[in-house]
């Protein structure tokens, strides 16, 4: 029934709306199918070791692919470097079946190509890809606040006023000379978000809120290097706890609209200065 709620919902407000592009439904429909796939194998799986207690740890290819990603979506791996398998593997201390193994799980999720050459690039991020990325959040987003405004705890109130405590206590005041850690902001910033999509509930839902996001999600802090945007995204983010704290549909919908908005236009901005 949640995916039949989520398909509904989608076609009457993306269907109908021509700023979205066909590309986006294509791109859609292989998330739904990818997360529906996902979920009856998961079923599968549950229904017939029931029984079992055994949880085993993660696999090596698990780790190097942990590692691998924590890195590119933090850049310390830029988008653009080439990554070996003989290299990464000395690197690191492990075979080459682990670190090839990764290297698909990553390609899986977009996040490297391969190289003609051997190994990956790590994928660069194009206007063109970032304006499709963003009209799906647009879209998504809006859909899962609405969600978040009917089903969300004061427990999940509370962790989101937490969120941005820990952020207060982080930003430098404007005189003490001390600088933004902006990994940590963005950190941060992923959290608030992921609680409002746990507060929305759906299983379905959430997938493909990941899956759109993960594309941007290295390039966050870009939306929040200057002390400007810092400000002006945390206000916001205290506006869009008090709207849920008084249950404000519509004015929640205008806020998220615009702050996706935002963070997709200075993201943006910095892309079309880099390749200048």
């Amino acid at each position: 029934m949640e995916i039949k709620k989520i398909l509904t919902w989608f076609t009457v407000n993306v269907f109908m709306c021509s700023c979205i592009q066909s590309t986006l439904v294509c791109y859609l429909t292989r998330c739904f199918f990818r997360i529906y796939h996902h979920r009856a194998h998961t079923n599968m799986t549950k229904l017939q070791w029931e029984d079992a207690e055994l949880k085993a740890p993660k696999t090596r290819s698990e780790q190097v692919y942990d590692l691998l990603r924590e890195r590119i979506l933090n850049q310390k791996i830029k988008p653009g470097e080439a990554l070996m398998e003989v290299a990464v593997s000395e690197a690191i201390g492990v075979s080459r079946t682990p670190v090839r193994e990764a290297f698909r799980l990553l390609q899986h999720e977009g996040l490297v190509i391969r190289n003609p050459r051997g190994g990956v690039l790590v994928t660069e991020l194009t206007l063109e890809e970032l304006k499709e990325v963003s009209d799906l959040r647009l879209v998504f987003e809006t859909y899962s606040i609405e969600l978040t405004c009917e089903r969300i705890t004061q427990e999940e109130i509370a962790l989101l006023e937490a969120t941005v405590r820990e952020v207060d206590e982080i930003m430098p005041s404007s005189n003490s000379g001390q600088e933004i850690d902006l990994l940590r902001l963005g950190a941060l910033n992923t959290r608030f978000h992921d609680i409002l999509y746990e507060a929305a509930g759906g299983h379905y839902l959430k997938r493909i809120l990941e899956i759109i996001r993960l594309p941007i999600l290295r390039y966050r802090p870009f939306s929040l290097e200057t002390k400007k945007q810092r400000e002006r995204s945390w206000e916001e983010h205290r506006m869009i706890i008090n709207l849920l704290k008084t249950r404000d549909k519509k004015e929640l919908k205008k806020l998220i609209r615009k702050h996706v908005k935002d963070a997709g236009n200075a993201v943006a901005r910095k892309l079309d200065k880099i390749s200048i």
